[in-house]
């Protein structure tokens, strides 16, 4: 398995979710990180799994470059289209990812994302394995630039493309890749109780604080109707470059007491626990690993329809709500809908854990199982 860190992110999670699963079923399993430079992994891996990081930076200064497989690459790429130039800027990192690979003497390799999924393919051109790709996004609505034409022509050479939805299955079928339909697997929350009531509701939503999140419509829309929930707070989890606008955001909004910004958490659970109402605003979201995780705990989602994948998730009604559009003051009215209606709350909460059952690891890897074939 091939993914740039295991640092926190809805891939690295995902990747770790499966090899643990994997490992426990019997396989000999590696995975291959390209840039963890002796970081800390974000999440406990099972330490059967082995895990070898190539170390590799964007100066190549040190990098050693290994002729053979150097020659074998540039055979494969046509070096007179330029949509190859950026596979060509990034030469010393796919001769390092075919050595590393060749070493674990593989039957099959996946890669994770989409430039990794490209990177990966030409890398390992012409190798006796079975190679795949796995998308982690929404592909009608994340663009990857120069590596789009790499993507079609290398996902038409690939054994197999995981992909998150049908929707998404399609998109890259209508190019000639060969598509299973694979979600993200979620696995059930530590058996704790929820805490006593301190008097407060608690709002939250949970992810990195950039720019594609919009999280500044979740908390322009909470603002909006504070003022007549005085017992209702919103905490926003994570870090990110977009945290001081977001700061100077809740500061002219006059909303620092009931609005508050709290910073990265290891133990997501203990914050999905406390809260009530689940909030997310996304442009544009694969199958995420956040919602899937607050629903198991029994949060009632309320979330922006930024694609396929959420619609997979949530069922608008029975489990949550799904919002058609994006503005904070349609979100505010959703979101007010569920405080005051707690009926309606503790209706759709108890529905929520269903995700748990809808995608267990047992139904997913058996679909991984499927794909890759034992």
């Amino acid at each position: 398995m091939v993914v740039s860190t295991l640092n926190a992110g809805g891939a690295e999670r995902a990747v770790v979710n499966i090899a643990n699963a994997w490992v426990a079923r019997g396989w000999r399993l590696t995975i291959l990180t390209t840039s963890q430079r002796g970081r800390p992994l974000a999440y406990a891996l099972d330490p059967r799994v082995e895990h070898r990081d190539i170390g590799w930076r964007r100066d190549p200064a040190g990098d050693e470059m290994d002729r053979s497989s150097l020659d074998a690459i540039l055979g494969a790429l046509d070096l007179s289209d330029p949509a190859y130039d950026n596979l060509l800027a990034d030469i010393v990192l796919l001769v390092l990812i075919r050595r590393a690979i060749q070493r674990t003497q593989p039957e099959a390799v996946i890669a994770f994302g989409d430039v990794m999924s490209v990177r990966m393919l030409a890398a390992t051109a012409g190798l006796p394995f079975r190679r795949y790709a796995s998308e982690r996004c929404d592909p009608h609505r994340t663009a990857i630039g120069p590596y789009e034409l790499l993507r079609r022509r290398f996902y038409r050479e690939a054994n197999g493309v995981a992909a998150q939805t049908g929707d998404a299955a399609r998109y890259f079928e209508s190019f000639g890749a060969r598509c299973h339909v694979v979600p993200n697997m979620v696995l059930a929350p530590p058996g704790l109780p929820r805490p006593e009531s301190n008097g407060h509701r608690t709002l939250v939503t949970l992810g990195r604080l950039v720019a594609f999140k919009r999280l500044d419509i979740v908390i322009r829309a909470f603002a909006h109707i504070a003022g007549a929930h005085p017992d209702w707070r919103l905490d926003v989890w994570g870090e990110g470059d977009q945290r001081a606008r977001l700061e100077r955001l809740i500061a002219d909004l006059g909303a620092g007491v009931s609005i508050r910004l709290r910073g990265h958490v290891d133990d997501v659970h203990a914050v999905l626990r406390n809260a009530e109402i689940f909030a997310m605003t996304s442009s544009t979201e694969g199958f995420p690993n956040a919602l899937c995780e607050a629903m198991a705990c029994g949060v009632v989602p309320v979330v922006v329809d930024c694609g396929a994948g959420v619609r997979t998730i949530v069922r608008h009604g029975i489990d949550g709500l799904l919002v058609p559009g994006e503005g904070p003051a349609l979100f505010a009215s959703y979101l007010e809908r569920l405080m005051d209606n707690e009926e309606e709350r503790q209706r759709l909460a108890a529905r929520a854990p269903e995700v748990v059952e809808r995608f267990s690891a047992d139904r997913v890897l058996d679909r991984w199982e499927e794909l890759i074939g034992r």
